[in-house]
């Protein structure tokens, strides 16, 4: 099972005739040995939650598959769909239900692989000098092991809240999150992307302020300070060559144009508004955005690209599967002892929602893993602590 979790970033170890990773054929041999052990949970994340998760899973299957039946491709109508029940559904089953302890080193499974990602960014980069290769784009930007460089950063922006979860419930050591995050944060720099640098600072900022402790929110402060000052004085001669052309000039002019390809996406979701009108019920199918298109790519944004492939049913269903999610994450930041989950797991989900405005489908394992994860590691606390404090207490000898 860690093993599923290790390599559900590594996108490029895959079939080329489908969509199957080596993290699914994993997931898969997880899920059969579940089934003949009876460890597979029947509610995932509770009784409620499981409910609308699985009813917001079936609307974006349905929505996709009532389109994709009256378009040029129906095919895709059972591919597609089938590809995000795997990564929300058949993933869902494999991580949840297990101990909060174990669940949690599943967590440091997936953000040792993560990290493993970044030190390798700055060894092909910095010492290896590597362009136009599996791992770095012809402009010199780091694609990673998902091969999409503003993939690859959001991907590393999901990974610090978990981290930050296990510093501060005291199951990783600090001196390792002193070291991870700047190396993580100098990965996000490596792939030249905006949108990552703005996740990576939501993550933190919203997690310091949640755990609220004066201390965290004093050494976060001192650590954006020193950051920014770095950017802006001399230290700037240091940050990657990329980041400097397509980050710091958007930073330091407000000019939203200097941004890489803002202005290209900017004309995709124009163009996609204005095809919502017609494709408000039945959509264009799954797949067929890009071939309605004038510019013949598809939307980055998944809101508009599953209204218009799917319909009002389909990207309602995406929008209610996620906030399914934030179920586990009230009760544990009710309970004693929760907020540091309850805080992983908001940070997670609220910064997925907002991620996923610039990104196409969302059915890869690398997007699914971390989000499933923030989530169980929620629920598994609630668990463990509803075990522990529901178990029958005998005051004397039992009477007969």
């Amino acid at each position: 099972m860690g093993a599923a979790i290790f390599f559900s970033p590594v996108n490029v170890l895959r079939l080329n005739q489908f969509y199957f990773t080596l993290s699914d054929a994993l997931f898969s041999l997880a899920l059969i040995l579940g089934l003949i052990n009876g460890r597979i949970p029947l509610r995932p994340l509770g009784r409620v939650s499981t409910v609308v998760w699985l009813s917001g899973l079936c609307c974006i299957a349905f929505g996709l598959l009532i389109s994709s039946l009256v378009s040029p491709d129906p095919i895709r109508g059972l591919v597609v769909p089938g590809q995000y029940i795997f990564a929300y559904f058949i993933v869902l089953l494999i991580i949840a239900g297990r101990p909060v302890e174990e669940t949690i080193k599943l967590a440091k499974f997936y953000v040792l692989s993560v990290f493993l990602m970044c030190v390798h960014a700055i060894y092909l980069i910095h010492w290896d000098g590597q362009k136009n290769t599996t791992f770095v784009s012809g402009s010199g930007r780091f694609t990673g092991f998902v091969e999409r460089e503003n993939e690859c950063a959001a991907l590393i922006a999901l990974a610090v809240p978990i981290l930050l979860l296990a510093a501060t419930t005291g199951k990783l050591r600090k001196i390792y999150v002193a070291i991870a995050v700047p190396v993580m944060g100098y990965g996000i720099m490596l792939t030249g992307s905006n949108s990552g640098l703005a996740c990576l600072a939501y993550g933190l900022m919203v997690f310091l302020l949640i755990t609220a402790n004066w201390k965290r929110l004093l050494a976060g402060a001192g650590v954006a300070l020193a950051a920014a000052a770095i950017m802006l004085d001399a230290g700037r001669e240091y940050l990657p060559a990329i980041f400097q052309k397509r980050v710091l000039g958007a930073l330091e002019t407000g000019d939203l144009s200097q941004a890489g390809t803002f202005d290209h996406r900017l004309e995709l979701i124009h163009e996609a508004m204005s095809l919502v009108e017609s494709n408000f019920w039945i959509g264009l199918g799954a797949d067929q955005y890009m071939v309605v298109s004038y510019i013949g790519r598809p939307v980055h944004n998944v809101y508009l690209l599953m209204w218009n492939e799917g319909g009002i049913v389909a990207v309602s269903g995406f929008l209610i599967m996620l906030l399914a999610g934030l179920g586990p994450i009230a009760r544990a930041f009710k309970l004693p002892g929760g907020l540091p989950f309850a805080a992983c797991g908001f940070v997670c989900v609220s910064m997925f929602l907002l991620a996923v405005n610039a990104f196409t489908h969302v059915y890869g394992r690398f997007w699914s893993v971390p989000i499933i994860l923030s989530v169980t590691l929620a629920q598994a606390y609630c668990q463990s602590w509803h075990n522990r404090f529901s178990q029958p207490r005998f005051f004397g000898p039992e009477r007969r």
